[in-house]
């Protein structure tokens, strides 16, 4: 009898041990810090939120977002391709010769590190228009305007321009630019081109 009631309270001591080490489930914990990817992003199941989607990455400066709304060939069945200007091509050299989703990516962090914490960019389409659309493709020509509070004295902090994207919706039916044509406009001094030449090397 008396090993019994041993072996029970023995049997307690180490449930009381075990239950106070473990953490309590009742006690709150810290809140994870944001990570990247969790900045405001709509699934693109319309054609006209990859632009909603392109504004919100500059302002919450979100390379992971921003790459959401370029093509992968992975899920889209194209590889993503930028046409600069004429005048971006000149001047910037071979920077364009091979620009892919990566290369964006590359000049997307690089603006970033020039910005000071705090800071906020703003990306407005303006006149944005539907030039064809259809079930799987769309094309859209808007004119640009893009404000970036960077620290390189030497180069503009805003690119202004007209640009064509050519749209697809990948295999879960979201829509993302495979195509985007940068144009060459008479007012615009320095362009979408210029910041990605400039933020590219």
């Amino acid at each position: 009898m008396r090993i019994r009631v041993c072996t029970q309270l023995l049997a307690f001591g180490v449930l009381v041990a075990v239950t106070q080490s473990a953490c309590n489930i009742f006690e709150t914990r810290d809140p994870e810090p944001p990570s990247q990817s969790s900045s405001t992003f709509i699934p693109a199941t319309d054609p006209s939120l990859v632009f909603s989607n392109l504004t919100s990455a500059f302002h919450d400066l979100n390379s992971v977002n921003y790459l959401k709304s370029l093509a992968d060939s992975s899920t889209a069945g194209r590889n993503f391709s930028f046409e600069p200007t004429q005048q971006a091509k000149i001047k910037y050299g071979g920077v364009f010769l091979t620009w892919n989703r990566q290369s964006e990516q590359q000049y997307f962090e690089n603006l970033r590190s020039k910005i000071p914490t705090g800071s906020v960019a703003t990306l407005s389409f303006e006149s944005l228009t539907v030039q064809s659309l259809q079930s799987d493709s769309a094309q859209y020509e808007a004119t640009y305007r893009l404000t970036i509070p960077h620290t390189v004295a030497t180069l503009p902090t805003e690119a202004t321009g007209k640009a064509q994207f050519l749209l697809i919706a990948d295999r879960s039916r979201n829509w993302v630019i495979w195509r985007w044509i940068d144009l060459t406009t008479s007012t615009s001094t320095f362009s979408w081109s210029d910041l990605k030449g400039a933020f590219g090397q």
